[in-house]
């Protein structure tokens, strides 16, 4: 999911409020609505400087006010990771986590869908860190027998940000390299399987210019230029600028 300035704004002022204890809340996404909506928990942890829980009774409330989104609380030392237990209960009940630390005034997500953060963290950088190289190591992940060095060097260097016009066949050069993707039906698309966007759609840009990878029902894992990875929904701006499908199929 992609985190809105409102949204970060409201946990900051949350988390403001006591910076001695952990605070936690709860992000739903209204029913008769598509906005987010910050619903602030009471944290019942024993150890509130520490840890974080939240009231039951808080979480029928925000359930019944919309479909849960993710569940965030602060962290009020410089320590910026995930607790495994965080972790595990991000996982047990299919919910992203958002961390706000408040020493360093930096926001953290770990999204159950992809099961990591490590890719979270990383911000665009052409060559480094784009939409391709994501696309790549989450297949790698994944067990397929993937690898992307080739794309950091030579015609398939990514590094240069006007690509699209320099190489304007990359992702289907890409695609031709490994021999093992094939084109299936968008009303067949599964889980894992490689999304090819045209998201500017002019003359003077690529058949394909974005990718992703659809990691659950009507959600896909992409980097963005100039944001950080995120996992979000196939709305409806993703659904109109999509070309084509491709799944990779292991050698017979």
């Amino acid at each position: 999911m992609t985190i809105s300035e409102d949204v970060k704004s409201k946990i900051k002022l949350h988390a403001l409020k006591n910076v001695q204890e952990e605070c936690c809340g709860i992000i739903v996404e209204k029913f008769d609505k598509f906005d987010l909506q910050v619903i602030e928990c009471k944290n019942i942890a024993e150890t509130k400087k520490s840890f974080f829980a939240i009231d039951p009774k808080d979480y029928l409330r925000a359930s019944a006010a919309g479909k849960v989104k993710a569940i965030y609380h602060s962290h009020i030392t410089e320590n910026e990771n995930f607790s495994q237990s965080d972790k595990e209960n991000s996982l047990k009940h299919k919910t992203d986590y958002i961390l706000y630390n408040l020493k360093k005034d930096s926001f953290h997500h770990y999204g159950y869908k992809n099961n990591s953060t490590s890719e979270i963290s990383k911000q665009f950088k052409w060559g480094g860190s784009d939409c391709i190289i994501l696309v790549m190591d989450y297949l790698k992940s994944k067990g397929m027998k993937i690898n992307g060095d080739f794309l950091k060097k030579g015609k398939y260097s990514t590094r240069d940000p006007h690509w699209p016009e320099k190489l304007p066949n990359l992702i289907e050069d890409v695609l031709s390299v490994y021999n093992k993707f094939r084109k299936v039906s968008v009303k067949d698309m599964k889980e894992n399987d490689v999304l090819c966007f045209s998201i500017f759609k002019s003359k003077f840009t690529p058949k394909y210019d974005h990718w992703a990878v659809l990691v659950g029902e009507n959600q896909i894992y992409h980097h963005p230029v100039n944001r950080y990875p995120t996992v979000e929904d196939l709305g409806r701006f993703y659904k109109a600028k999509l070309v084509d499908v491709y799944r990779y199929f292991e050698d017979e």
